[in-house]
């Protein structure tokens, strides 16, 4: 898709950061403007070695990072000439909680913005994204990423490559599936259809 709402959602551990970070560097790669909204962890020692992991350098990538952002801050921004292409927001709940972003707000960005893309990394509760917001938010996204076992699976509509799914991190994934001896499909993901209507 190259315009509209993302979401990448997942429980702790499991390799959400890493997707993202990867994400970023495959859309530098395709030419487009990238901001990452690292809200939640800042540029700590952790973010930092996700950074190196993922192989993005500052001499290198032209990504643009951030540890603050409002909608309005967000608002501005994208209405320069030279804006981003892609807004990565890690995480919603804390964009939500600290920086007062509201679901309309967040889904009015989308509908005045319509060739951007707007990614949001979402904590989860059980099986569903946490709170209200992110809830509202995910039923906008056209594209679902589901992250479990350092494997992010497509959810969204349309189809998802050829497997479904992209290894974030080749060990960690190979341990994680092999403790859980569990298929593909298996419960822990989320199964959607679509009717008409259905949004």
């Amino acid at each position: 898709e190259k315009g509209g709402n993302w979401i990448v959602y997942g429980k702790a551990g499991q390799g959400k950061t890493r997707f993202i970070l990867q994400l970023a560097k495959e859309f530098d790669r395709m030419g487009y403007r990238v901001l990452v909204a690292s809200l939640e962890m800042g540029f700590c020692a952790d973010f930092q070695k996700d950074l190196k992991d993922a192989g993005i350098r500052s001499k290198v990538q032209k990504i643009v990072f951030t540890d603050a952002l409002t909608v309005p801050d967000l608002n501005e921004m994208m209405e320069k000439q030279r804006s981003p292409d892609v807004v990565i927001i890690d995480s919603l709940q804390y964009f939500v909680n600290q920086y007062e972003a509201t679901a309309e707000g967040i889904i009015a960005l989308r509908k005045k913005f319509r060739s951007k893309i707007f990614v949001y990394v979402s904590h989860v509760e059980g099986k569903e994204v946490e709170g209200k917001a992110a809830y509202a938010v995910k039923r906008d996204c056209f594209v679902r990423i589901q992250v479990h076992g350092f494997r992010a699976i497509y959810i969204g509509r349309g189809k998802g490559g050829p497997r479904g799914y992209y290894t974030i991190w080749e060990e960690g994934a190979e341990r994680k599936w092999l403790e859980s001896e569990k298929p593909l499909n298996n419960e822990e993901y989320e199964q959607e259809t679509y009717t008409p209507g259905d949004e």
